[in-house]
């Protein structure tokens, strides 16, 4: 009976071993199957094959998964011939997403192991599904992020290798240097301005070389002024070059970190010529060099190799800001307006706020509406060589210099250009000619002014001894006429010789002494002056004295009415600087008269503190903006006739010297009043 029992037993436990290894072969054949890095589809599919195997009728048996609407199995059984169904949900991220099924096609009870064994399995579709999209999430951005990553490489690349070209192109001498004075780096156009021609093989050393001619002075710019503030803009120095010679320069500067090492970075102008000064940039960054990691399959590495990327990023973005912010500085301390154009003459940059980043440059540097001729730009491009030239736009002159920035193909393409407002040095020019021109003056009317006297004093002598003749004679000479009625002089009958002559003797008196008297004012007005303010001057003698000096000129437009107080009381100040003044403001008023003939009156006057002397005319006038600006120095409305304007900014600095003071009055077609205010000189003992 045992041996009966037992071997129905034995047969339930083969079965059942049986089962678990059905069971345990499909388990084993799925793992591998879900870790395999196949497309999805295949592994779905392939799944399905191993699911009939794990099931206890393999022979009747069918299998599906269900995932995001789509079905995938090795031999899909229609829903007609299903009879019996075991499911298990394909979850991800609490997200139903699918299905796996098993079908019988014929009636037949599954068991509460493979119900176990099918949960099992799609937990492990459904943690194998969240890997995949978690590790393709993670792909795409890792991607995109080495995109971003290789762009910023390229664009630091790109300005590094602009601002170099722009560090060696710039005319503009710099230099990097450590504090005991060797220099680390500088660029062409400083060895040029030290005489050097090849750059190559000269190590420097400020200290050692001496390059300044005054070390003490450097030490204190460097250790106290651009330790304490930062950076040093526009001080002066001299630099020895190659010969030993001498070169007065302007300097900037400003402290830097170079391979960490804290340097002195200087620009320097040579103003022996004010022509050399330019804008100079020193841009020097770290070499930066890259290693991107190999992804792995580890989802934990994938995270630490996205994290030092973006920290590389980030360290990236702050050297380019910091190399932007070195840029800009050096570029706004050149004090001349620069600018970066391109072909088209377009504005790239500036280092002047009001001219902006863009905009044409003949409009945002000179105010055309057109572009200029001779274009100096254009000239460079064609060139392709440094142009320089003088403009003069409206009232202002321009010194222009325009250098090429060639590309990698050799070609122009952006221009620097520097412009240098120079109409005060050219005005100097032109006050230093007039000087010139008013000393030769000078000595012209002084030579005049003596060789017209020496005559005029013979002339006068024989006129007084020949009137003195001719008084005597005239009683002899009409006792004789009496008895001769036809007597004849000259052709003349007496009686109108008689009457005439002493007249035309007079005029010719009256005519040399007018001609003494305009060569001693002149002689006077082409003295020397030595400048003291220590005369005792009559306004009076002052005004007629310069009436007599422009008398010819006024004479021309004008009728002069002249009203001068006798009891004017003396000043104290220089009789020459004053008659300057005076005949400066009368040959104004008579250059204002517009009509066939005007009227300018002089009149002199006082009261208890001032004397005062005034010229008026009935010219065309002033307005008030022009009434501003006359004693403005160089301010002309008579340019094109050859006008300097200095005459009345000089007399305005005379009378000031005199403690006086001028005042104006004019309106547009209504004539123009100067009066001059002296005060009185002080009374004796008092």
């Amino acid at each position: 009976m045992r041996s009966m029992d037992s071997s129905p037993n034995i047969q339930r436990v083969e079965q059942e071993l049986k089962k678990r290894m059905q069971e345990l072969e499909c388990l084993y054949n799925i793992g591998p199957e879900i870790t395999s890095k196949g497309e999805i589809e295949h592994v779905l599919t392939n799944l399905t094959v191993h699911l009939i195997r794990g099931v206890e009728f393999p022979e009747i048996a069918a299998s599906s998964i269900w995932f995001d609407g789509k079905e995938y199995s090795a031999a899909p059984l229609p829903k007609e011939q299903v009879v019996e169904s075991l499911t298990s949900d394909i979850v991800v991220d609490s997200q139903t997403r699918g299905t796996v099924a098993i079908y019988y096609r014929r009636k037949a009870k599954f068991l509460e192991e493979e119900q176990k064994m099918l949960d099992n399995i799609s937990q492990r579709i459904s943690r194998s599904i969240k890997q995949r999209e978690l590790q393709a999430e993670v792909q795409r951005y890792v991607d995109g992020l080495e995109g971003l990553v290789k762009k910023k490489i390229e664009e630091l690349e790109s300005a590094k290798e602009r601002y170099e070209n722009l560090f060696e192109s710039v005319p503009v001498p710099i230099t990097l240097s450590r504090l005991n004075g060797d220099i680390v780096k500088a660029n062409r156009a400083f060895y040029r301005l030290l005489g050097y021609e090849d750059s190559t093989q000269v190590k420097l050393n400020f200290v050692k070389n001496h390059l300044f001619e005054n070390l003490d002075e450097m030490r204190a710019i460097i250790h106290q002024k651009l330790a304490q503030e930062g950076q040093v803009v526009g001080f002066e120095l001299t630099i020895r070059d190659n010969n030993w010679e001498s070169i007065p320069v302007i300097g900037s500067c400003v402290f830097i970190d170079y391979d960490g090492e804290r340097c002195v970075e200087a620009v320097y102008k040579d103003i022996r010529v004010r022509k050399e000064l330019e804008k100079k940039l020193r841009d020097q960054n770290e070499n930066l060099e890259r290693k991107v990691k190999e992804r792995t399959l580890d989802l934990e590495n994938q995270k630490d190799l996205l994290m030092a990327k973006n920290q590389e990023l980030l360290a990236l973005a702050g050297k380019l800001r910091e190399s932007r912010t070195r840029f800009k500085a050096l570029f706004k301390a050149i004090t001349d307006t620069v600018v970066v154009i391109d072909r088209n003459l377009n504005i790239l940059m500036s280092n002047q706020k009001a001219i902006g980043y863009e905009g044409k440059c003949y409009h945002k540097v000179f105010g055309g509406e057109a572009q200029c001729e001779d274009c100096l730009a254009l000239q460079v491009v064609k060139a392709k060589a440094p142009v320089t030239q003088e403009k003069a736009f409206g009232d202002e002159h321009y010194l222009l210099q325009a250098y090429p920035m060639f590309d990698s193909d050799g070609e122009v393409d952006g221009i620097l250009e520097i412009s240098r407002v120079i109409t005060k040095e050219k005005n100097m020019g032109r006050q230093l000619l007039q000087a010139d021109k008013l000393a030769s003056l000078g000595q012209l009317v002084s030579g005049i002014a003596h060789e017209i006297n020496n005559p005029n004093t013979f002339i006068r002598g024989n006129l007084y001894i020949i009137q003195e003749a001719m008084n005597d004679l005239f009683p002899i000479l009409d006792q004789f006429s009496q008895s001769h009625p036809d007597f004849k002089i000259a052709r003349l009958n007496y009686d109108i010789f008689r009457k005439n002559v002493p007249v035309l003797i007079d005029d010719m008196v009256g005519g040399a002494n007018r001609i003494k008297g305009i060569v001693d004012g002149l002689r006077k007005f082409a003295k020397r002056d030595e400048g003291l303010l220590n005369e005792s001057v009559n306004l009076n003698l002052v005004a007629e004295s310069c009436l007599r000096l422009v008398d010819n000129q006024i004479r021309r437009t004008a009728d002069v009415k002249v009203d001068l107080r006798t009891d004017i009381p003396p000043v104290v100040g220089n009789l020459q600087k004053l008659q300057q003044v005076v005949v400066n403001i009368l040959i104004n008023a008579s250059q204002a008269i517009v009509g066939p003939r005007g009227t300018i009156s002089l009149m002199t006057a006082c009261n208890d503190k001032e004397v005062m002397l005034k010229v008026n005319d009935d010219g065309k006038g002033m307005d008030e903006r022009t009434i501003k600006q006359i004693f403005d120095p160089f301010f002309t409305t008579k340019r094109t006739q050859g006008g300097t304007g200095l005459g009345l900014s000089i007399a305005y600095g005379i009378i000031k010297e005199h403690q006086g003071r001028i005042e104006v009055e004019s309106k547009t077609g209504a004539g123009t009043t100067f009066c001059i205010y002296i005060p009185k000189a002080p009374e004796e003992g008092s």
